[in-house]
């Protein structure tokens, strides 16, 4: 993932709310920064919901993370470090909710 891309990442975080434009650190490259936007995302989630990250294998070194409910799992994004991946799956949670409006701690 380029510069640019993750400064546009970052962008979209904060212009969703999910990190403050006065924020100290970057959820995008910081490993602790992204810990931080992924117990957001948490919060958003109902309490039967956990969204997971899943590590480096030996048959993918991506980072994958996705929403996972009773039995059911669906992918959010996958990127080369945890880091990138959590602010993907931050960018794509939004549409997430709206097609699973049972996920969420707002089930209207």
């Amino acid at each position: 993932m380029t510069e640019q891309m993750k400064e546009e990442i970052k962008a979209k975080l904060i212009e969703l709310g999910f990190w403050r434009a006065t924020e100290q650190g970057d959820p995008v490259t910081d490993h602790r920064d992204s810990q931080t936007l992924q117990e957001r995302l948490a919060r958003l989630l109902a309490d039967d919901v956990t969204l997971a990250s899943t590590g480096f294998s030996i048959d993918s070194p991506a980072q994958r993370v996705q929403v996972v409910k009773g039995r059911s799992v669906y992918p959010l994004a996958t990127a080369d470090s945890y880091p990138e991946a959590i602010s993907l799956a931050a960018l794509a949670l939004p549409e997430f909710l709206r097609q699973h409006p049972e996920c969420s701690t707002d089930q209207k």
